[in-house]
């Protein structure tokens, strides 16, 4: 990633890169703050390979730590800012970092606080003797809920950071001329790869927001100048099911991309309320060259749209429907997850295809249409929700004897996390009690927003949860 990041900022100079707050920071001063941080990090003892841990809000203290270890080979692992206290204490050791940068901006490094990063960012020290990471070290580790409960931390090199980067700028058809906007979090495959280094790939500008508002998303838009943004989860309906405003079409916004499919008629009536084309793809953290739906031209707008290629057309990436399921082998391929050879097994073959777990059906046309999770896992405003990370919480309720957590259609779509909980013997409480005892445990996207207390939970003959059964 080093090269990447020095041609773009050699090449734009003081052109703009960074838009945050009404502050911009120019190509020319993201070379230098990111090579100062570099140094500065290391300066502490943090060498390259080592893991750092971040849990920033999205802004520019994030990325530039973030473009900074990546510069220095240091690799960067940023955690959900929303998690609860005993999420990040899991993920810490599973990571095991060499250092955590927390919230309130202190580096800690084997306990005791090293560093601050307004310090980091104010220094101009050079990166000097430094070797370039190579393509295929890790360049950082991002945590992805597994069907066992247990959060996968999925490996990802700078060779498949680069390749999504330029990958997502062809997609789009941008040019340096664009601006970026994204309000996504940085702790995610989407603004990292695709917003921020699709951004650096063609030399255009990106605007970042600290997190999704409705009532201020289009005039943040407007105000940003912004011509393309990204959206994921249910964003969308949300942003169609509030009333008409000017703000909503007086920008400059040509381009938004997003997953999942909206269905036609609301695809089409985003398009003609917002005026922007929306664009609809299809990705993950494990491989971002998934599906997309032509920039132009004629596309079905209920499908994820039609294999991504990578502008050099050396660079192969397959497609293969197995029993319905969508395997992927592309080089912008996760390297597998840490210190999990049994899941990454599952996941990855021998030679090279990503098993997703999703189903799709393909059209006479080439497109893809999703048709079903092949996982147990939840999807809920874009975030990935584990029904045994719920279950555990749920079930260390004093009051509960098991619990049975699965996804619901939502009306905003994706899924609510429904909860069917048995209660123990001569125990009971109430739905706003066991809301706030998951809220203490677990980040905000997984409590269950919707409950059923049962007798007793179905079983298959193996004695095992029966899923679809539950009411």
């Amino acid at each position: 990633m080093r090269a990447f990041i020095d041609r773009m900022c050699a090449a734009r100079g003081d052109a703009p890169f960074l838009v945050f707050r009404g502050r911009t920071w120019n190509y020319a001063e993201t070379g230098e703050i990111t090579d100062a941080v570099a140094a500065e990090i290391m300066g502490l003892g943090i060498a390259p390979g080592d893991r750092l841990a971040l849990r920033l809000p999205t802004g520019p203290e994030h990325l530039f730590v973030w473009l900074a270890a990546a510069k220095a080979g240091i690799v960067s692992c940023p955690l959900h800012f929303d998690l609860a206290p005993p999420e990040i204490a899991a993920a810490l050791a599973h990571l095991a970092p060499r250092a955590f940068l927390d919230a309130s901006g202190d580096i800690v490094i084997d306990g005791a606080v090293a560093a601050r990063v307004s310090e980091l960012l104010a220094s101009r020290r050079a990166l000097t003797g430094v070797d370039a990471p190579k393509p295929e070290a890790i360049a950082t580790i991002l945590t992805t809920s597994g069907t066992t409960g247990r959060p996968k931390a999925a490996m990802l090199s700078h060779r498949m950071a680069v390749l999504t980067g330029e990958g997502f700028g062809h997609w789009l058809g941008l040019t340096r001329d664009d601006r970026l906007f994204t309000c996504l979090p940085l702790s995610h495959i989407n603004a990292r790869f695709y917003s921020t280094l699709g951004a650096i790939a063609v030399g255009a500008s990106l605007a970042l927001e600290e997190r999704f508002s409705a009532s201020r998303f289009w005039s943040s838009v407007r105000v940003a100048e912004a011509t393309q943004a990204n959206a994921i989860g249910a964003m969308l309906k949300i942003l169609l099911d509030r009333p008409s405003s000017e703000d909503e079409s007086a920008h400059r916004l040509r381009l938004v991309y997003a997953a999942p499919a909206l269905g036609r008629e609301a695809h089409l009536e985003f398009e003609r309320r917002f005026r922007a084309r929306l664009v609809i793809g299809y990705g993950l953290t494990e491989s971002t060259f998934g599906f997309i739906q032509p920039r132009d031209g004629p596309r079905d707008l209920d499908a994820m749209g039609m294999p991504r290629r990578h502008p050099d057309p050396s660079i192969l990436a397959d497609v293969r429907l197995v029993d319905g399921e969508v395997w992927l082998r592309n080089p912008a391929t996760f390297s597998g997850y840490l210190d999990d050879e049994a899941a990454t097994r599952e996941a990855l073959t021998s030679d090279g295809w990503l098993k997703t777990g999703d189903l799709a059906t393909i059209g006479l046309d080439g497109s893809y249409t999703f048709a079903g999770r092949k996982k147990l896992v939840i999807r809920r405003r874009g975030e990935m929700v584990a029904p045994g990370e719920v279950e555990a919480a749920l079930e260390a309720h004093p009051a509960v004897l098991e619990a049975g957590v699965l996804g619901v259609p939502s009306p905003l779509g994706e899924d609510d996390v429904m909860a069917c909980v048995v209660f123990r013997p001569g125990m009971a409480t109430t739905e706003g009690e066991l809301a706030a005892h998951c809220a203490a445990r677990l980040a905000g996207f997984k409590v269950p927003s919707r409950w059923r207390f049962l007798d007793a939970l179905p079983r298959t003959s193996t004695q095992r949860i029966a899923y679809h059964l539950l009411p």
